[in-house]
């Protein structure tokens, strides 16, 4: 039998006000995602990027076409189930990591856990501990993110979203905060991701040296996608390590 893809978009178009003007941020998006698998979406500033994340994150319902989540149609969701499915189904990260400087790498990695989780306390630790040991942080677990480089907080941030064992990770320019040695480190953790846990990666990003790590490669134009080849695409990407690599970066 079949899987259902993560997340399938079927023509999906999402209009807005923008003071008096209706701005189209998406035109007609169609894309499967399936399990296990990682894909980037290339865009200029403008081209519909912020749009796709949100309704791939589940926070935007499209203004026509349908979202579907293991086949279940997400238009035909209450606003409760529809976040009980976000937390449930998906986990973001961000360009910044949206980090509390107060609570240390373990806390935040745990977060989630206080807004609902089955787990107990110590079970809660031990994933955290275990996500941190994944990506190559289990040194640094009570280390606040003001104490660590801007690719260690990443990481963090990565383990956080990974917590409750989303299907899809979604990252919204990962790496846009960092140089490209350290851009890389994350490109390889990120990409790593769908055979080292099962989970299905989206990366949405400017960067064509991230971009092409992936299984599958797409362009945002103007709210249109479209499918690229690997040979469209530059051919020395010269990333770093893999998810396992040390945690100085």
């Amino acid at each position: 039998m079949t899987a259902f893809p993560v997340v399938r978009l079927e023509q999906v178009s999402v209009r807005y006000q923008v003071g008096s003007e209706s701005v189209l941020g998406l035109d007609g998006a169609t894309i499967d995602i399936a399990p296990g698998s990682s894909m980037s979406v290339v865009g200029r500033s403008g081209s519909g990027k912020s749009t796709l994340v949100s309704v791939m994150s589940l926070l935007r319902r499209p203004t026509s076409g349908k979202v579907l989540v293991d086949g279940h149609d997400v238009m035909a969701m209450s606003d409760a189930h529809l976040a009980r499915l976000r937390a449930r189904s998906v986990g973001t990260v961000f360009q910044s990591y949206h980090l509390d400087d107060a609570f240390s790498a373990m806390d935040n990695v745990m977060t989630p856990w206080y807004f609902g989780s089955p787990l107990t306390r110590r079970q809660a630790r031990d994933r955290a501990a275990s996500l941190l040991e994944l990506l190559g942080m289990a040194d640094l677990t009570r280390r606040r993110p003001s104490e660590m480089s801007g690719g260690q907080r990443q990481r963090v941030a990565i383990a956080r979203a990974l917590f409750s064992g989303p299907r899809l990770l979604l990252a919204d320019e990962p790496t846009g905060n960092l140089d490209e040695a350290t851009a890389g480190v994350i490109a390889d953790v990120l990409f790593s991701l769908p055979s080292q846990m099962g989970t299905a990666v989206v990366v949405v990003t400017h960067d064509h040296q991230v971009s092409a790590r992936a299984e599958r490669r797409t362009r945002l134009v103007r709210g249109n996608l479209s499918e690229e080849s690997a040979e469209a695409l530059p051919s020395e990407h010269g990333l770093g390590r893999a998810a396992g690599a040390t945690s100085d970066v």
